[in-house]
């Protein structure tokens, strides 16, 4: 009785053994290949041949977002039913945006880049009459352009305001110095016009400052000539002695310079003729030529 037990049991197990390796969960199956398809239906696929699928993302530049870039086990590989089977989906191409840095610190913009999956490439520096020393003016690539991993971006970091040389101009005509000073960036204001002896009518007599450094739209005040005082030559001098004439002009701060004219031998030192004529506007200081006849 028992022996023949023992052998229906042993004949039970050893079918049931093959029918698990043979027909059952056990036995083979291939790994299809879905590589390149939708991941829905590669994970079909994996289930119409007793697969467990499982799905992981990775970056790719060769296959499109969605479609399968490869599985573990590889293609064909044969596996027994029941076997996971990894499956990695695309994501795409591996893209980061260049972040915006305009205004931040270098140390700032270092961070953000190594951040972003990007490399810092050159830095070049450059006057900025509106960025502050030391904080980025602009990017290369632009903020917002999709760059590969480990792409490089280079910065330009401002200087700060361009110095501008400040040149003296006293003695030059207000025009000369206006458009030379507009042109280097600054602007001139005239504080004042005022009457001087050495300084021709229309030039700067003084400048502030008159040398230096300035920046751009910084102001140069300047003090204008009207030249010098103008006063009347005086009437009345026709026909007086020239030596009284000439105590009268020397006392009004004129220069006198005596002629003689008329008949050659014959002159009674009487005042014929005053260059610059009477009620002339002349500078005061100038010479007044007597002809006496």
């Amino acid at each position: 009785m028992w022996p023949w037990v023992l052998v229906v049991v042993s004949a039970a197990i050893a079918a049931a053994t093959a029918w698990f390796f043979l027909a059952g969960p056990g036995s083979p199956t291939v790994v299809p290949t879905v590589v390149g398809t939708p991941v829905a239906a590669a994970e079909a696929s994996l289930r119409t041949q007793h697969l467990d699928p499982t799905r992981e993302e990775a970056f790719s530049e060769t296959i499109a977002k969605g479609l399968v870039v490869s599985t573990d086990p590889r293609p064909n590989a044969q596996v027994r039913r029941g076997t996971d089977v990894t499956v990695v989906v695309s994501q795409g191409p591996e893209r980061h945006a260049v972040p915006t840095l305009s205004g931040v610190t270098l140390a700032e913009a270092t961070d953000l880049i190594t951040r972003a999956n990007l490399v810092l490439g050159k830095i070049t520096e450059s006057f900025d009459d509106k960025v502050p020393e030391g904080r980025v003016i602009s990017t290369s690539p632009e903020a917002g352009t999709s760059l590969k991993r480990d792409a490089v971006v280079a910065l330009t970091v401002s200087k700060g305001r361009q110095p501008i040389t400040v040149k003296d101009y006293t003695g030059k005509t207000l025009e000369v110095a206006r458009a030379a000073l507009g042109k280097a960036g600054l602007t001139v204001e005239v504080t004042a016009e005022q009457n001087d002896d050495k300084v021709p009518a229309g030039s700067i007599i003084s400048q502030d400052p008159a040398e230096g450094t300035l920046f751009k739209g910084d102001k140069v005040s300047v003090v204008v000539s009207k030249g010098p005082v103008l006063v009347a030559v005086p009437g009345g001098l026709i026909g007086r002695q020239a030596t009284a004439v000439r105590q009268t002009l020397e006392a009004a701060g004129f220069v006198v310079k005596i002629v003689q004219g008329g008949i050659p031998g014959i002159n009674f030192g009487t005042v014929g003729k005053v260059d610059p004529g009477q009620g002339t506007m002349v500078p005061k200081g100038s010479t007044i030529t007597l002809t006496t006849v």
